[in-house]
């Protein structure tokens, strides 16, 4: 038999769960949850119904935050759900038939009702179909405790098939309504550990936990006598396991029934016969499994309830007899009355000290005073406004920025292009060396008419830099620079 990621992917693919990977999963699972509610049994809907449900579906989730493959930019809600119906046909969850140019639907996939059903499982926190649950284990001891229920001589092959088979579905319901019952005790754990108050813990532990539905399948198993019953169906199928005539007869059933050959068939005769003595044995040890739990559940509420009532609740009683008692012993008097005294009781530690007075007392946080964040009131003059002026002209002469670089390039080079080095020219006054500096800085610029200038610029320091004492320079305004060659190329 292929391994079960072969089987899944064979048939779903590997971008089948990718929706719930991502973080916009809940869109994704409530529009698949309402198309297929509105789909119905005929598993397709107009592609128009199809849009609007998913619109629906995004205006309730305004705290979901779309990717930007999930038409985040969009901001019309039609074309988010278009996008949305987009990824849930490229994960196959739906499907798409054109019958015309305007008849077009959605279909549901297959894979897509099984992992709703899932879902729908993990999401279950209602305990009433958990009634079921000793019908189920009745139905299955009945049955197996039916004369030559698994006797070969009086059964035939098919009749076998449909016994074994019924019976394994039946036992696998019941095992999942067992993990539901862990489920449920684990959810009342969660709970207890959140309980507020010693009156809240009680009520839990003895009223709504000893009166569910969970207790209602574990008296089915301790006090209604199915262990033992369970056991004795366990050996039988044990028995018919073990019995290859009971395993032959079972193979022809389903050679039969789905065409398998003799060895097909021979190995999932005892597959079956397996799979059903391990899920009556399996019924056990789930059991037990819960016990432990339900035993945890009640260790944990006297735990809590222990603190609840005794660390958090006795200690501030004591605390406030104490006071009460040396209210009554010192009436009337003061705490500086009391340092002349004698101890009322003596501390056993070697070194205490007790806060007293003002000390004792609880001070209050000193608030900072606001700050004033106005502006003006008289403060400034013209003068004050004239240098800020001058300071912010001063700062923006001595910025190297891409302009001014432009501007220099224009007067060395005026044509569309062409090449120059710092000894062809010369240049006065510090702007223009900040000019020069600004070419080496940038290497293109916007100039008027919507044009861009580009240039590069080169020297022998891209080949010489690690021995700058040998590189040549040239004099500029008073300062030497090192030599560069400019080129225009736009």
């Amino acid at each position: 038999m292929l391994p079960l990621s072969q089987r899944l992917f064979r048939f779903a693919g590997t971008e089948f769960f990718r929706p719930l990977a991502r973080a916009s999963a809940p869109v994704y699972v409530d529009c698949a949850d309402r198309l297929v509610e509105e789909a119905g049994e005929a598993a397709r809907l107009p592609q128009r119904d199809a849009l609007a449900i998913v619109r629906e579906v995004i205006a309730q989730h305004p705290d979901v935050v779309l990717g930007e493959d999930e038409g985040a930019a969009l901001r019309d809600v039609r074309q988010r759900a278009a996008v949305l119906c987009n990824k849930m046909l490229g994960a196959g969850w739906i499907e798409e038939q054109t019958l015309g140019l305007q008849d077009r639907w959605v279909l549901i996939s297959p894979g897509l009702r099984p992992l709703l059903r899932l879902l729908r499982h993990l999401a279950e926190d209602d305990a009433a179909e958990l009634g079921t649950f000793a019908d189920t284990l009745r139905s299955v001891c009945d049955t197996l405790g039916r004369e030559g229920i698994l006797d070969p001589q009086r059964r035939s092959g098919d009749e076998l098939r449909a016994t074994v088979s019924d019976l394994n579905q039946r036992l696998e319901h019941a095992i999942e309504q067992l993990h539901a019952v862990e489920k449920l005790v684990a959810l009342f754990e969660q709970r207890q550990r959140q309980s507020a108050s010693p009156a809240e813990t009680l009520q839990l532990f003895y009223s709504e936990f000893g009166q569910g539905q969970h207790m209602v399948c574990y008296d089915v198993l301790r006090r209604g006598g199915l262990l033992p019953r369970l056991q004795a169906a366990r050996l039988l199928v044990a028995d018919g396991r073990d019995d290859a005539l009971v395993r032959q007869r079972l193979a022809e059933g389903l050679r039969g029934h789905y065409g398998y050959n003799e060895t097909e068939s021979w190995h999932q005769a005892g597959a079956a016969l397996l799979k059903l003595e391990r899920s009556l044995a399996g019924l056990r040890l789930r059991a037990e499994a819960i016990d432990a739990r339900m035993a945890a559940f009640n260790k944990l509420s006297q735990q809590r309830y222990r603190y609840q009532t005794e660390l958090r609740g006795r200690r501030p009683a004591l605390v406030k007899s104490v006071c009460d008692l040396l209210n009554v012993r010192h009436e009337g008097q003061r705490f500086r009355d009391l340092a002349v005294g004698a101890a009322v009781f003596q501390p056993r530690c070697v070194e205490v000290k007790f806060y007293y007075g003002v000390e004792a007392l609880w001070k209050k946080r000193k608030s900072r005073a606001a700050t004033d964040l106005t502006f003006g009131g008289g403060r400034a003059d013209a003068a004050d406004e004239a240098s800020v002026v001058a300071s912010w002209q001063e700062k923006q002469r001595l910025a190297l920025t891409p302009q001014r670089a432009a501007r220099l390039l224009e007067q060395l080079i005026p044509a569309g292009k062409g090449r120059i080095a710092t000894d062809q020219f010369q240049l006065e006054g510090m702007d223009s060396l900040l000019d020069l500096l600004a070419i080496a800085a940038y290497d293109h610029s916007p100039a008027g008419g919507g044009r861009t200038v580009r240039w590069s610029v080169s020297g022998p320091q891209r080949q010489g830099g690690l021995r700058p004492e040998g590189l040549a320079r040239d004099a500029q305004a008073g300062w030497q620079v090192d030599h560069l060659e400019i080129e225009r190329t736009r």
